[in-house]
C-alpha cells in the first residue's frame, strides 16, 4: 500500500510564472468548481437537508470532481474496527447500501487512516499486497485505484472518503485535493449530524417526559415497562426492544416486548432458552451492560437469528441498589451503535423510578390493609363480645325479672317489674342496633348478599337492590363494601329525602363493583361530616377506588371498585 502523494506546489497555483498559464487556469478552475460543490453542499445544508441527503450529496459532488467510478462516505464505529456506509454512489455493483458495516481488516485502506489519521492509496500494481480472494475481486471489478482520505469532524476522526477508478489511475495530488476539499465539506457534515443529533436529542427528550408523566402518574408498572419498551426500540432498535425481570429463585421474566416475535417470546412468562454467553446471562452475572454484535457467531443465538435479529445491546435496570432486571435492544442490521449504552441510561433510570415507587405503594397499600383489617378484626372482638356477654346477661337479667313479677303476691310491684324488665328488653335492642353498627355478626356468619340485604330490610326508605355475587369474598373486601352501603344509605333516609335507593353490587374477573343511587335532594358533600370521608380512606387502603356525583337536584350516586386481592394476595373466603 503506497503513502499518500505529495503532490507539486504547481498544483496549488501559487505564483504561476507567465508560462503556467494554461495549468494555472486549469487549477482555477478546479478550484471553482470544488468551491461550487461546496456552496452545494452548504446549501443543502441550510435548508435543513437530512444527514443522509447531506451525506449522499458530498459523495455526489467529490465522485464528480475527481473522476471516480464510485465514491463512498463512512463512518468509524466500535473504536476503528468497523465503518458503517452513511452514503455510497457510482457503478454497480460497487456501491454498497447505505447501513452496511464493514469490518476494518489491516490492509483496507480505511482500517489505515483509522490508524495514521493521514491519507491511503492503493493502484492495481499493489494488489499483491491483500489476500488472494481480495485481489481477485479488485481485479474482476477492474478497479485500478483507490484512494481514502479521513474526515475530520471537531477534531476528531469521524469517518472517510473513499473513491474508486476503473479506467485508469487517480492522479498524484488525488489525496491533497481531497483533502482539502474534506477539509471544508467536514463542516457541512458536522452541521448535518449537529442537526439530527439536536433532533434525536429532543426527541428523546419528548419520549423521556412522556414516560415521566406515566411515573409520576403512578401508572400500573405493567402500562410503564410497555411504554418504555416502545420508546427504546423506536429510538435504539430496527427490530425489537425488550425487558426482562430477573426473579429472586434464579429465573427470569419477560415482562415486555415490542417488534419481532417467535415461539421463545411470551410477554408475562418465563423467559427460557437465552443463550448461556448473551444479554440476559451476561447482564444477570455482571450486572453491566452487554452487547453482541453478532447472534449468527453466538453459540444458542439461532431463535434470535430466525427472529431476524443480528445485533443487540443490554442495559441493566437497578432499583435501589439491588439489579431488577434489565432492557434489551436489538437489530437486524449490524453491531450496535457506539455509545447506545449511555442514551439508553435514562430510560433505564425512569424504569427503576417506576418499579421503586411500584414497589413503594404496594407496600403502602399493604400496610393501610392490614391496619384496615387489624381494625376490623377489633371491631368484630368488640360485637362477640357485646352479644356474647353483655347481651347475655342483660338477657338473663329480663329472664329473672320476669320470673320475680310472676311469683310476686303485690300487682302493683309486679308491673313495675315487668315495666323494668321492657325497659331492659329495649336497652338489649339498642345494644344489638349498635353492635350491628360495629360489625355486623350476619357479615361474618353469612357473608354479603345476606348483609346487604338485611340493610335493605331495616332502611326506612325502599331498596332496589340488584347483588351479583357468588359465595365469599376475601374479608376486608367484604367488610369495606358493607360500610360503603351502609353509610349510603343512611345518608340517603336522613339527608336526601329519596323515595328510592337502587343499590349494585357484582364480583366478576377479581373486581368487586358497587354502586348505590338515590333520587333524592343531591349536594352531599362529603367534607360536612358525612362518613363519606372515611369510606373512601378505607376503600384506597384496600387498593380501591371510591367516587360520588352529587349534583344540586339530581341525587348522589356512589361508586366503588375493589380487587378481590388483599395486600397483593387472594384473601381467605371466609369473610374473616
Amino acid at each position: 500500500m503506497n503513502s499518500p502523494d505529495a503532490g507539486s506546489d504547481a498544483g496549488h497555483g501559487v505564483d504561476a510564472g507567465p508560462g503556467d498559464g494554461p495549468v494555472a487556469g486549469a487549477r482555477m478552475r478546479q478550484l471553482a468548481d470544488e468551491q461550487a460543490a461546496l456552496r452545494r453542499v452548504a446549501t443543502l445544508v441550510a435548508g435543513g437537508g437530512r444527514p443522509a441527503d447531506v451525506f449522499r450529496a458530498a459523495a455526489e459532488e467529490i465522485r464528480r470532481l475527481f473522476g471516480a467510478g464510485n465514491a463512498g462516505i463512512g463512518r468509524y464505529e466500535r473504536a476503528g474496527r468497523s465503518l458503517v456506509v452513511v452514503a455510497s454512489v457510482g457503478e454497480d455493483p460497487l456501491t454498497l447500501p447505505v447501513g452496511t458495516r464493514v469490518e476494518l481488516l489491516d490492509y483496507l485502506p480505511p482500517a489505515v487512516v483509522w490508524r495514521t489519521g493521514h491519507s491511503a492509496r492503493i493502484d492495481d500494481d499493489g494488489w499483491g499486497s491483500m489476500p488472494d480472494p481480495v485481489a481477485d475481486d479488485l481485479r474482476r471489478q477492474g478497479v485500478k485505484s483507490i484512494v481514502t482520505s479521513p474526515i475530520i469532524v471537531e477534531d476528531r476522526l469521524w469517518g472517510v472518503v473513499t473513491v474508486l477508478m476503473r479506467r485508469g489511475r487517480f492522479p498524484s495530488d488525488t489525496a491533497d485535493r481531497m483533502t482539502d476539499f474534506t477539509e471544508l465539506a467536514a463542516t457541512a457534515i458536522a452541521n448535518a449530524q449537529a442537526e439530527q443529533d439536536l433532533r434525536q436529542l429532543t426527541d428523546i427528550q419528548a419520549a423521556l417526559r412522556r414516560l415521566a408523566m406515566l411515573v409520576a402518574r403512578g401508572e400500573r408498572p405493567e402500562a410503564v415497562f410497555a411504554a418504555v419498551t416502545r420508546e427504546v426500540l423506536r429510538h435504539f432498535g430496527s427490530g425489537t426492544a425488550r425487558m426482562i425481570r430477573y426473579e429472586a429463585d434464579g429465573t427470569s421474566t419477560l415482562v415486555a416486548n415490542e417488534g419481532t416475535t417467535g415461539p421463545h417470546v411470551r410477554v408475562g412468562k418465563r423467559w427460557e432458552g437465552y443463550p448461556p454467553t448473551g444479554l440476559t446471562a451476561t447482564v444477570w452475572e455482571t450486572g453491566q451492560p452487554a452487547r453482541v454484535d453478532d447472534y449468527r457467531d453466538l453459540p444458542g443465538g439461532e431463535p434470535y437469528v430466525r427472529e431476524g435479529l443480528r445485533s443487540a445491546v443490554g442495559m441493566p435496570i437497578l432499583v435501589d441498589g439491588r439489579l431488577w432486571g434489565m432492557i434489551a435492544a436489538g437489530s437486524g442490521d449490524g453491531p450496535p451503535p457506539d455509545g447506545i449504552e449511555q442514551r439508553m441510561t435514562e430510560f433505564t433510570d425512569l424504569v427503576a423510578t417506576a418499579v421503586a415507587n411500584a414497589q413503594n405503594r404496594a407496600e403502602l397499600v399493604a400496610s393501610r390493609a392490614r391496619i384496615v383489617a387489624a381494625t376490623d378484626a377489633a371491631r368484630r372482638q368488640i360485637e362477640r363480645d357485646l352479644h356474647d356477654g353483655v347481651e347475655q346477661r342483660l338477657l338473663r337479667l329480663v329472664v329473672r325479672l320476669r320470673s320475680a313479677a310472676a311469683l310476686h303476691e303485690s300487682g302493683e310491684i309486679r308491673a313495675e317489674i315487668a315495666d323494668v324488665a321492657r325497659e331492659l328488653m329495649s336497652v338489649i335492642d339498642e345494644l344489638r342496633e349498635i353492635s350491628r353498627g360495629i360489625h355486623p355478626e350476619v357479615l361474618s356468619r353469612a357473608g354479603l348478599r345476606s348483609a346487604l340485604r338485611a340493610l335493605s330490610r331495616r332502611s326506612a326508605t325502599p331498596v332496589e337492590m340488584d347483588v351479583r355475587v357468588e359465595g365469599r369474598l376475601p374479608g376486608p373486601i367484604e367488610v369495606g363494601a358493607y360500610y360503603v352501603v351502609s353509610e349510603t344509605l343512611t345518608n340517603a333516609v336522613r339527608h336526601a329525602r329519596a323515595s328510592v335507593v337502587e343499590v349494585d353490587a357484582e364480583a366478576s374477573d377479581g373486581t368487586l363493583r358497587v354502586c348505590v343511587r338515590d333520587d333524592g335532594v343531591g349536594g352531599a358533600d362529603p367534607g360536612l361530616g358525612s362518613g363519606l370521608v372515611g369510606l373512601k380512606d378505607r376503600i384506597e387502603a384496600l387498593g380501591g377506588t371510591f367516587s360520588m356525583h352529587s349534583p344540586a337536584g339530581g341525587g348522589t350516586t356512589v361508586t366503588c371498585e375493589l380487587p378481590m386481592l388483599v395486600g397483593g394476595q387472594p384473601g381467605a373466603g371466609t369473610g374473616e
